[in-house]
């Protein structure tokens, strides 16, 4: 099936797990069949009873993908034997009576507002699911649940499935309940619903009814036109006659879910008002009512003679099977009932009122015998019973019209084939629409990340020019809020995610969560609900994450990732065991997750590939780059002399070193080497080191007092940008002795400056340099000094490499990394439509 239609991926949410056979049996034939057609299908729900738990595993072998929420307190099957009587808690109680009262002032059905609350419930598994996969369509199940789609983050194409239309479920019911108060109740709840499910119905970009008369109703009403009819599929191997199963004489059976309001009010009717008719003409007749789940008021039933009441039952076929006549009084509903298919499959004899066959292609007198009231109900229960013949010609009809009709394969690749067109057309459609992304800067606070705060500002520094078409949004902390000025920028939407707005609705939330907690009411909003409603706020189909790794509240978008480095996979021993578990665990998460990955160089690139197993095609090298702020010309002699006096320095009379004092950047060998070029080589060379103090500043700072160059190395902390083009420009040359670089950018910004490098030979450093920089062995003082003394001893090398330096630097230019990185976005979000 998969070779006949364009693959995709689906992801169902339906409040109800569906299990066959049992409740929900048309979307779990559906929910079947669609994962032998799509790529991948996915149902988040809710588990209840041990029935669902133990049905569950029939989905699973289909090759469905679960993402479950489990009751936590999962009794056995309501109506069964075992059900325990439970009584609330008293959070439940005054939870409930909370609820009582605020229904008196919804502004929209009552329904609604439950399945809020079990939103609550599936928010962990769906945002699970989310991260597990990117999903091409959303299925979103019955219109009460309508309303998940403003929490979830956009997707491709969305999906509504009806199997009834409230709005004229509760205009029928208000004509048949004999409370005043009650017809008031259902026309008011009759005119929420219409409005809710106009308004939703126009949000979705398919909605699927199961019945002709609902989809003309909701055309007819809402004005909708993506819509289409799906009728009700009946496995009709399971739904078969049984010949060796006889009738019993005058039993009439009606059967279903028996706290669905049109059952209750359809069961009551026939119990008390036709079935004492029948009772007249035929005195040994049964009325059994058979469903999970019976109202009080169906369970009162069993007490009028010749009524029976079950419950739930395992297998509803038997009874099916020894029914005479198979009845469905209903009154009042929308949609299709399966309950006729299913005794159509087994060839019963079906009466109905014509409401109860709405939507089915019937034929009164042929397939079905059609009667409205209790006196017309009545008579055509006695004439079924008491003509065989009749009863023959009607169940012959009726599973003949099933298996031409309702075969589930035939109505599941419908059902495909009407989303695959519907994303089709919408990626025909959006071909050519903007792009819409986040860029995940809450990372940056000033002077904490160095090479990646300005790889980051200087992406944005010239995307903001380059692109005024694409829409982005930039996430950013308070610190850095005016850093970025788009006012020329339209498509750039800043927002700042640490402000007291968002603090104070994040310690309300958190507030409020432990509240619930303590007194064991569930709260209507989760971490991860709100995570959900968090990313559907930026309004993204693709995110960019830049220092190597995915925030979660991303995982639901197509990710591009931008990795520095994995030096933890090299060097594990400059980290602490927490955060060396702690980096192992969010950067292979990360690359894992990722969709397509930016490696800041060659060398990283084959690091993810060797170490970590990433596919070659998933990873591009896309080259850094210096600030325009080093470029030639930007660094005038008066300027660089008023730098050099503001720190003390000299031209030319010390080596410069940028970088924070981590250990992987390996200040001791560049101390060393400084300390051989005065003792063995006269040098008077200071040693200027840039950069925020890290783990390595105590050590560093008892190897200078032991060497007794404590007036000979100086660290000048975090030092402007403005300042640093003469602090390279000053010096006499770059030292860089680093272990591990996943670009080196010091290497780029000193060749802009005209300062020769010194660099260590491993890693990426290297491929940075070429022929413009003397390499050594960073563990070697001696090789360092040596090389130092060389450079400054043969001015005709200073210059080779200066000059080499200027034509190296010019391979590496922001725009070329921010154009690149455009590219490998606009090729990833490909992958939204599949």
């Amino acid at each position: 099936m998969k070779d006949c239609f364009p693959t995709f991926n689906i992801l169902i949410l339906n409040g109800d797990l569906p299990v066959f056979p049992g409740w929900g049996g048309i979307e779990f034939l559906h929910t079947k069949n669609l994962a032998r057609m799509a790529e991948k299908v996915g149902l988040v729900s809710l588990v209840h009873t041990p029935e669902q738990r133990e049905k569950k595993q029939a989905l699973i072998d289909a090759g469905v993908h679960l993402f479950l929420w489990e009751n936590p307190s999962c009794v056995p099957v309501p109506g069964s034997p075992d059900s325990p009587i439970k009584i609330p808690s008293l959070g439940k109680r005054i939870g409930k009576a909370i609820f009582k009262i605020l229904r008196m002032r919804l502004h929209r059905p009552v329904d609604t507002l439950i399945q809020d609350l079990v939103f609550r419930n599936i928010s962990g598994p769906l945002h699970k699911a989310l991260g597990d996969s990117h999903w091409q369509a959303l299925v979103i199940v019955q219109s009460n649940s309508a309303r998940w789609l403003d929490y979830l983050p956009p997707f491709p194409v969305s999906v509504l499935v009806l199997h009834d239309v409230r709005a004229l479920l509760y205009e029928r019911k208000s004509s048949v309940v004999a409370s005043k108060m009650e017809r008031l109740a259902c026309s008011m709840e009759s005119w929420l619903y219409r409005r809710f499910e106009r308004h939703y119905c126009h949000k979705y970009d398919l909605v699927v009814t199961v019945s002709s008369a609902d989809e003309e109703w909701i055309r007819k009403n809402y004005g909708l036109h993506q819509i289409i009819t799906i009728p009700i599929p009946v496995d009709g191997d399971y739904f078969h006659p049984s010949p060796s199963t006889p009738e019993v004489k005058a039993r009439i059976l009606f059967s279903g879910m028996m706290n669905h309001p049109p059952n209750v009010d359809a069961a009551c009717f026939f119990a008390q008002e036709v079935f004492p008719r029948v009772q007249v003409e035929i005195p040994d007749a049964e009325f059994w009512i058979v469903g999970r789940d019976p109202a009080p008021s169906v369970q009162a039933l069993k007490k009028l003679p010749g009524v029976t009441v079950t419950g739930f039952v395992p297998d509803i076929r038997p009874y099916i099977a020894q029914a005479t006549v198979f009845v469905v009084p209903l009154r009042f509903g929308s949609g299709m009932r399966q309950k006729i298919l299913e005794a159509w499959a087994m060839e019963k004899c079906v009466i109905s009122t014509a409401l109860g066959a709405e939507g089915l292609d019937y034929r009164d007198g042929e397939n079905i015998l059609i009667a409205d009231g209790a006196g017309a109900l009545a008579q055509k229960a006695v004439q079924a019973i008491r003509n065989p013949s009749l009863r023959d010609h009607l169940r012959s009809q009726g599973r003949t019209l099933i298996t031409t009709n309702h075969h589930p394969e035939k109505l599941s690749q419908k059902y495909y084939q009407a989303i695959a067109s519907t994303l089709k057309a919408k990626k025909d459609k959006n071909r050519n629409a903007p792009m819409r992304a986040v860029i995940d800067l809450r990372w940056m606070r000033p002077g904490v990340a160095g090479g990646i705060e300005n790889l980051s500002r200087s992406f944005l520094r010239n995307l903001m020019p380059l692109d005024q078409t694409n829409q982005y949004t930039l996430l950013v902390p308070s610190e850095v809020k005016f850093d970025f000025d788009n006012r020329r920028n339209p498509n750039f939407r800043i927002r700042v995610m640490d402000s007291p707005r968002h603090l104070w609705r994040r310690g309300l939330g958190e507030l409020f969560h432990r509240l619930n907690q303590r007194l064991k009411i569930g709260a209507l909003g989760t971490p991860e609900w709100e995570s959900l409603r968090q990313a559907r706020s930026f309004g993204a189909e693709i995110a960019l994450s830049i220092p190597g790794y995915i925030a979660p509240d991303l995982h639901p978008f197509l990710n591009v990732l931008i990795v520095p480095d994995i030096q933890h996979e090299y060097h594990p021993e400059f980290f602490s065991y927490s955060v060396l578990a702690e980096r192992k665990k969010i950067y292979t998460d990360a690359i894992q997750r990722a969709d397509h990955i930016c490696a800041i160089s060659e060398f990283t690139r084959q690091t993810l590939i060797e170490k970590l197993g990433v596919s070659p095609e998933k990873v591009s090298v896309t080259h850094l780059a210096a600030d325009p702020i080093y470029h030639g010309g930007n660094n005038p002699p008066q300027q660089q002399d008023n730098i050099l006096k503001k720190y003390s320095l000299q031209k030319g009379k010390y080596l410069f070193f940028p970088g924070h004092s981590w250990p992987h950047k390996n200040h001791p060998s560049a101390i060393r080497a400084l300390q051989l070029l005065r003792e063995f080589y006269h040098l008077e060379l200071m040693l200027v080191c840039t950069g925020n103090p890290k783990e390595s500043q105590p050590d560093l700072m008892k190897l200078i007092d032991g060497l007794n160059l404590d007036s000979h190395v100086r660290f000048l902390g975090y030092c402007p940008m403005t300042d640093m083009p003469s602090l390279y420009g000053g010096a006499a040359a770059l030292v860089f002795p680093s272990l591990f670089e996943g670009f080196g950018i010091p290497l780029v910004e000193a060749m802009w400056c005209g300062c020769p490098v010194v660099c260590s030979n491993l890693t990426s450093l290297p491929e940075i340099a070429e022929d413009a920089g003397l390499t050594v062995d960073p563990h070697s003082p001696e090789e360092i000094a040596s090389s130092v003394h060389r450079l400054l001893a043969d001015d005709d090398l200073r210059q080779t490499l200066i000059a080499r330096g200027h034509r190296q630097a010019k391979k590496f230019s922001w725009e070329k990394f921010t154009l690149s990185v455009v590219k490998i976005m606009h090729r990833t979000r490909e992958l939204y439509y599949g």
